[in-house]
């Protein structure tokens, strides 16, 4: 295993002292087992376990467990967990398609706000290995201030959740207490260099959209400053966009957008963690389809064209892959540091949203599982 520095994951919005672990959450959590045969005792809860060592985990507490029937007893639970201020409420079970699966329409009516892009993922990151995980009819949302989801009843079903919803959990959290896209200035493990183009701190952060909390949000066109050089057409400001299996470099991706007419320069280093779900990870091989080379340039090449003022390097590496090694680098340089920041972040978001790239991860127990590489 290399020695790493302190890095971050896009995930994370706090710093850390173990680079590998998650950020730790603050809020509570109630998990609800949607199974007459479990509720009754002839049946043994398996996924509830798995929820709970991951939520304490990532450091939300309480953490309680109810096991209800299927049917109305999972609406009412779902309603006196929103009622009792449960920041995270999760169901498992009930999600299907026999006559007793009803767990999606008793919590359906109880979000205010639908978030239909998690369960797509959940049963995205489940169909490559099941295809019948397209069958699950999960939910999540927003009812007031818990964020309320619906997860299979299956082990595999809820590491499948879990593997979705841990990256996410506290930007969720975050947003829905006002925090927007602000990151922490001064917490990234993203490497800023800085010019001697920025401005004078006497300069007025509302009006020079440079300065200022770096919000990783906003329309790319409010982020020029006029005066600045051209920074040239889109295909040459891509300095390089691969998929690979040797070794990867932030220092190589930080060396292919050095350019004297930037004045900084962010990147992100994703590297091979030992846990997944509460699991520990043993090791792990990435497979590529044959178009990702070619899905890897057309992402790199749209971030340039959504931001004129940004030389992009990035690149993702297959194979076999040990704890600690370098999966996904980029470096994104620009003439001002939020111009960086802001097209950084949209780079990774938009590789893990689109590029057909795949894990095969080894727990240390010795059992395997198939899940979506940047998940």
């Amino acid at each position: 295993m290399k020695d790493m520095p302190a890095r971050r994951s896009d995930a994370d919005c706090a710093r850390r002292e173990n680079p590998l672990q998650a950020p730790v959450l603050r809020g509570s959590a109630r998990i609800l087992i949607a199974s007459s045969r479990a509720a009754d005792g002839t049946y043994e809860d398996r996924t509830g376990p798995l929820l709970e060592d991951w939520l304490r985990g990532r450091g939300l507490e309480p953490v309680q467990k109810q096991v209800v029937a299927d049917g109305p007893e999972v609406g009412a639970a779902v309603r006196e967990a929103i009622a009792a201020g449960a920041d995270l409420v999760i169901t498992s079970g009930g999600t299907g398609i026999s006559p007793t699966d009803v767990t999606p329409e008793q919590v359906a009516p109880l979000i205010e706000r639908e978030m239909p892009g998690v369960l797509e993922a959940v049963r995205r990151v489940g169909a490559e290995k099941a295809p019948t995980s397209l069958l699950s009819r999960g939910i999540a949302g927003m009812a007031g201030r818990s964020f309320v989801v619906t997860l299979p009843g299956s082990r595999g079903g809820v590491r499948d959740g879990i593997a979705v919803l841990d990256p996410v959990l506290d930007h969720l959290l975050d947003q829905r207490d006002g925090g927007g896209h602000e990151r922490a200035t001064g917490q990234e493990s993203s490497t800023v260099s800085s010019g001697a183009s920025n401005r004078s701190s006497s300069t007025d952060a509302s009006t020079d959209p440079t300065r200022g909390a770096a919000q990783l949000t906003g329309e790319p066109g409010q982020l020029h400053v006029a005066g600045d050089p051209s920074m040239g057409p889109s295909a040459e400001r891509v300095r390089r966009a691969e998929v690979r299996e040797d070794d990867l470099s932030v220092a190589a991706m930080v060396e292919a957008v050095a350019d004297p007419r930037c004045g900084a320069i962010v990147t992100f280093d994703g590297v091979v963690r030992d846990h997944d779900g509460g699991r520990g990870v043993d090791r792990l091989e990435y497979s590529a389809h044959p178009g990702a080379a070619g899905v890897m340039g057309e992402v790199a090449r749209e971030i340039a064209e959504r931001y004129p003022d940004t030389l992009v390097a990035i690149a993702h590496r297959h194979g076999p892959l040990g704890i600690g090694d370098s999966a996904l680098v980029c470096a994104v340089a620009a003439p001002h540091r939020k111009q960086a920041f802001v097209a950084c972040d949209d780079l990774v978001d938009t590789v893990k949203e689109r590029l057909p790239i795949w894990k095969h991860q080894v727990f240390d127990d010795g059992e395997s599982e198939w899940v979506g590489a940047l998940g």
